[in-house]
């Protein structure tokens, strides 16, 4: 069964008292193809992690229509710390060799039990926007018993909102999949936003070079 579908240009604001969403990024990784710390490397002048907190939460503004957003930290922890804003929570991970499943799985547990849904991202995914993440939200407020998910080139994706009816099966996760396989098992449920710059994840260093010069940067990627 296909999922509903809907565009990433839908306005309005979400009803604050009819959901409250926990947040969490996804900065765990090592990072192994890109040779270096990823969350360092240099986007807009900054590290990544603090370029997509930046974009993603309009400075920190966002966190005010969350109940809280977690950071989930591992491979290079101490080195990332001394660039996280106080307005996310940093959350180590000492077993985030064990993959991204397993990363989601803490962090799925460390939610704030008065949440309704958690909305999780990536940090490199370098190109989501405070307005898009807004639009998801507008969206889980009027489909709270849906998943609310990026679609790009297809694919059902991150960012992605999950209602509290799914975070067993999340805290469940122990791979290196992610969250994709429920995804896919539940896409009947699944509300998916068109949302073309989630496509953008920086994995190499090419990559990371290729992103700069399609925003017309000339910047070293360490």
């Amino acid at each position: 069964m296909s999922s509903h579908s809907m565009s990433s240009q839908s306005t309005g604001s979400h009803s604050a008292g009819s959901i409250n969403v926990a947040a969490l990024m996804l900065a765990a990784g090592q990072s192994k193809r890109f040779d270096g710390i990823k969350q360092l490397a240099k986007v807009n002048g900054q590290p990544m992690l603090l370029h997509t907190l930046t974009q993603l939460t309009e400075r920190g503004d966002l966190t005010r229509e969350l109940c809280e957003f977690n950071l989930i930290l591992g491979a290079n922890a101490a080195h990332i710390l001394p660039h996280v804003p106080d307005y996310v929570s940093p959350c180590i991970f000492t077993q985030w060799q064990q993959g991204m499943g397993a990363t989601l799985a803490f962090g799925v547990q460390k939610a704030n039990r008065k949440s309704s849904h958690l909305l999780v991202t990536l940090a490199d995914q370098v190109a989501i926007t405070r307005e898009q993440i807004t639009t998801m939200l507008h969206h889980c407020a009027a489909n709270p018993e849906n998943i609310i998910a990026a679609r790009y080139k297809g694919i059902l994706g991150a960012p992605v909102i999950f209602p509290r009816t799914y975070f067993s099966l999340l805290s469940e996760l122990d791979a290196d999949t992610g969250a994709r396989k429920i995804l896919q098992q539940y896409s009947a449920f699944v509300v998916a936003i068109d949302l073309p710059n989630a496509q953008y994840d920086i994995d190499t260093q090419l990559a990371l070079k290729q992103w700069h010069q399609s925003m017309g940067q000339d910047q070293k990627t360490k």
